[in-house]
């Protein structure tokens, strides 16, 4: 392996140049502490060890080693390391695909047609409607801008509601973090890959409300534990969960059309054991010492760029080029489209074009939402005494 062979070319330059500080403590210190820690193989055994996750993490190594700016090496390592290692998986797959109770798209879609379609609005201000500030991740000129949705009360009644949904998923128990949104993105925008907030957003949800009829079909792209690059077409009322400190995601083709409406539902461990701030520290010591040397150029090798803190493959097809069908990254590719089954969770396994199931299935981890006295079929029934309003 390249990365192996140029290991001993990496340490002696390490002795010629090593940075002073790495965030707020010196590289030497950093070193010495990494050591302590336990991190001293290389490449590192990723977690999940499965074949796919180390074929991902693997060639990520070798891409973010030829990074030349050293701010985005940086953050680039950060983000691998948390991925490949310091976070832990929690399902086994990373993601799947349910069905929200009915009763709670009605209420966020009531949210949204009151807001863009009865009100019309183009380019709001205001407390509760407004046009998101940019951040890196989300490509776009200045009219591209999402439009963010918003009602903290409500979003913070649905995420409690729907803690016993994402347990069900994750086979853990949860505390709600946040959720955010409805955020629109608009015409000419796109999601380019990132991992979340390690501390905070471990197992999420992107829950589709709407788009407008002019809305070409706007996959959310994940890879997951075994390799795959996964599409997900969702379709209004659709809940995505996935692990999103730990499995690459996003949307990094360009969206056309009106809106693309989602709520985005995060949630923690409840564990004791569960220390963010621990796996913060951590993640900078897993990063790995030759983290500054410049690799030279490697044949075959796709480019790679980080945005913030997030990424880009600019030479391939829709920046990511396991979605680029000339790339040899695109064999792993798996579509997928909702709407998803009621009462089920679509993952691996399953059919990706008649969305059953395997002949034996076995959900593993999953508890049919039975942690707190409760039931996540029972989030299905509408106990909101609201009347229905017609969408």
């Amino acid at each position: 392996m390249v990365m192996k062979a140029l290991l001993l070319f990496c340490c002696t330059t390490a002795l010629l140049y090593s940075p002073t500080v790495v965030h707020s403590m010196s590289e030497e210190h950093r070193l010495e502490q990494r050591q302590k820690h336990g991190y001293n193989q290389w490449p590192p055994t990723v977690v999940p060890n499965t074949p796919g996750w180390n074929r991902i993490m693997n060639h990520r190594f070798e891409q973010i080693s030829r990074i030349r700016n050293r701010d985005d090496k940086w953050n680039a390592w950060v983000a691998i390391m948390t991925s490949a290692l310091i976070a832990t998986n929690y399902t086994e797959n990373g993601w799947g695909l349910t069905r929200a109770p009915d009763h709670i798209t009605r209420r966020l879609q009531r949210r949204l047609n009151r807001t863009l379609l009865e009100e019309g609005i183009i380019d709001p201000s205001g407390k509760s409607t407004y046009k998101e500030h940019y951040i890196p991740v989300i490509g776009g000129e200045e009219h591209a801008r999402p439009l963010m949705i918003t009602n903290a009360h409500d979003n913070r009644e649905i995420l409690n509601e729907m803690t016993p949904f994402f347990e069900w998923w994750s086979g853990i128990d949860l505390k709600p973090s946040i959720a955010y949104g409805i955020r629109a993105y608009r015409n000419d925008s796109n999601l380019l890959m990132h991992i979340d907030k390690p501390t905070s957003h471990v197992i999420s949800g992107i829950y589709h409300v709407g788009r407008s009829e002019d809305a070409e079909p706007w996959p959310i792209v994940i890879e997951d534990f075994h390799g795959n690059t996964n599409q997900v077409y969702l379709t209004p009322g659709d809940i995505l969960f996935y692990e999103s400190s730990k499995c690459n995601h996003g949307r990094p083709q360009t969206f056309y059309g009106g809106y693309y409406a989602s709520l985005f539902m995060h949630y923690a461990p409840a564990s004791p054991d569960f220390d963010g701030k621990a796996l913060l520290h951590e993640r900078d010591l897993a990063v790995p010492p030759h983290w500054h040397v410049d690799f030279p150029p490697q044949e075959g090798l796709d480019e790679f760029e980080m945005v913030g803190t997030s990424f880009k493959e600019p030479k391939c097809k829709n920046l990511l080029c396991s979605l680029d069908e000339t790339s040899e990254q695109s064999k792993n590719t798996v579509n997928w489209y909702g709407p998803a089954p009621k009462g089920m969770i679509v993952t691996n396994g399953w059919d990706p074009e008649t969305m059953e199931p395997p002949k034996e299935w076995v959900e593993r981890g999953y508890d049919g939402g039975k942690r707190r006295d409760g039931n996540a079929d029972g989030i299905d029934s509408d106990n909101s005494g609201e009347e229905e309003d017609e969408l």
